[in-house]
């Protein structure tokens, strides 16, 4: 008894000395520059800046300060420090300037001169299949769907797959149906189904079933044979009709549409949805005794947003700029376009990705693309993150005298940043610096600077702007 209590309790040591570690341990990723993909891991601290400042992490980045910033860790959470840098740093879009240290939130999106990098507040992934063709990827959430995707290949049992719009659930399907091969991968939509027919095409009829029936039709449950049943938008599909896949789910026996054969099927069935379908049993449009049976088959595999795993998005835009050039292409974006793709919530995820990098290519004469090549809608989303210097606060807070009015945040926008403030404004000097967040000043230095015509932006009936 002595030696089981002992070795309990040395596994509980363990486990907790592990979790301590992952807890304290952290990695950065950055994703700009030659090569790009460095990963860093992140222990006690990591500090940031350019060749010739002896930091731990050295980049080639002449817009950074010799010792520009530092990651540490606080009682309180990953924290980032500006080290009296000469201009600032954003995290997520907000800019920050001399000395300031601001909350690191995992996931967290930085940006240091032309140099961008992620933030993950766990160990990096030990992953060598981040180019794989089945949901490639460098997060850590890409690597933890690989590994699911390979132990549902293994295991036996129906799978649901959920995730929103565009995340790969057919793909990932495919993936699990190829384990059964040479055995066939069919798939159905359950949202393009009449519904007078979804019965016949999932179980098959025979001959007289209904008007126009002149032969018999076996269904896709027939067809896959061997093989998997690949049912898209299962949330969609006839609420009459989810009774029948009930009892297939349950031991494989079906009837055809008009015959009283009872047929078996050995066919996997592998469900995808972006309907939260606990909300449509509530609606009545999902029968809870299927939802049921197919979470107890193997737990759900749920696709994690691209916005979760903003590290992935430069590695999909090479994939989908080889698909659409087909030739690689080393640099395609400028520090601010690659911002703008980076900070962007993707609704509609992959398939909105590729939209975008079409786009771009349309717009571009070459590469790199600049901000100005992309959909308008991703730049504005990253000019109001830099105009919001401070949100509200969670809770109401007693009133307080009003303090001094901030002054601008102390960083230098490129000249593509300030080309598309003032493309954005009209030429107006004053609501491009108000946007940009930089002294009206300061910016007309920098255009002079950087050879930008402010009045070239402004349209022939606009009047000046009082200065």
């Amino acid at each position: 008894m002595k030696v089981v209590e002992t070795w309990q309790t040395e596994q509980y040591e363990d486990s907790v000395a592990r979790s301590e570690r992952d807890i304290s341990v952290a990695h950065l990723r950055v994703l700009t520059g030659e090569p790009p993909h460095i990963v860093h891991t992140v222990e006690k601290g990591l500090s940031i800046g350019r060749t010739g400042g002896d930091c731990d992490v050295v980049i080639d980045d002449v817009r950074m300060s010799r010792k520009h910033a530092r990651i540490e860790r606080s009682i309180t959470g990953w924290q980032f420090q500006d080290l009296q840098s000469r201009n600032g740093f954003f995290v997520n879009g907000r800019g920050f300037g001399r000395g300031e240290r601001v909350p690191l939130p995992d996931g967290g999106v930085i940006r240091i001169g032309d140099t961008l990098m992620v933030f993950r507040s766990s160990p990096p992934p030990i992953d060598d299949r981040v180019h794989s063709p089945v949901f490639p990827g460098v997060s850590p959430a890409a690597s933890n769907v690989r590994r699911r995707i390979d132990a549902l290949a293994e295991s036996p049992g129906h799978i649901l797959i959920l995730g929103e719009t565009g995340t790969g659930k057919e793909s990932v399907a495919k993936a699990i149906g190829d384990h059964r091969a040479p055995h066939p991968f069919v798939t159905l939509n359950a949202a393009q189904l009449r519904p007078d027919l979804a019965r016949s095409e999932l179980f098959g009829h025979v001959r007289g079933a209904f008007t126009n029936a002149v032969n018999s039709r076996p269904g896709l449950v027939d067809m896959a044979g061997e093989g998997a049943l690949f049912l898209d938008e299962i949330g969609d599909l006839p609420f009459d009709v989810q009774a029948e896949l009930l009892r297939f789910l349950e031991d494989g026996s079906y009837r055809p549409l008009g015959s009283t054969e009872l047929r078996h099927s050995h066919a996997r069935v592998v469900a995808a949805t972006n309907v939260d379908l606990d909300h449509a049993v509530h609606e009545h449009k999902f029968r809870r005794d299927l939802l049921a049976r197919l979470r107890a088959s193997n737990t759900p595999l749920e696709l994690p947003p691209l916005r979760e795993r903003r590290e992935d998005i430069l590695g999909w835009t090479h994939l989908f700029l080889r698909q659409l050039e087909r030739e690689p292409v080393a640099r395609p974006w400028t520090a601010g376009a690659l911002e703008c793709l980076l900070l962007y919530p993707w609704p509609e995820n992959l398939r909105q990705l590729l939209g975008v990098v079409r786009h771009a290519i349309g717009q571009a004469s070459e590469f790199p693309c600049t901000p100005a090549h992309l959909p308008a809608q991703l730049r504005a989303h990253r000019n109001a993150l830099r105009a919001r210097i401070n949100g509200p606060p969670e809770e109401p807070t007693p009133p307080q005298p009003t303090p001094p009015e901030p002054a601008p945040r102390q960083y230098d926008p490129t000249a593509e940043e300030i080309t598309e403030a003032l493309r954005q404004t009209g030429g107006r000097v004053r609501t491009a610096a108000q946007v940009l967040n930089v002294d009206r000043r300061k910016l007309y230095r920098l255009c002079e600077r950087f050879g930008i015509a402010f009045e070239a932006f402004r349209p022939p009936e606009s009047p000046r702007e009082d200065e």
